[in-house]
């Protein structure tokens, strides 16, 4: 799950660099959900490797 979780953030970084260059606020939002389900699955992989 930390290969995904490092995956959306070079995704969500490409979609933060569209945003500012092209100006639009959908390329924003994309960004935002990327960056958001990346943190979801980094804890979630933090919460599953400190139970064992």
């Amino acid at each position: 799950m930390l290969a995904v979780s490092l995956l959306l953030a070079l995704l969500g970084f490409i979609a933060l660099l569209v945003a500012l260059w092209a100006g639009s606020m959908l390329w924003a939002w994309i960004c935002i959900v990327v960056a958001a389900v990346g943190i979801i699955l980094f804890i979630v992989d933090l919460i599953i490797l400190r139970r064992r």
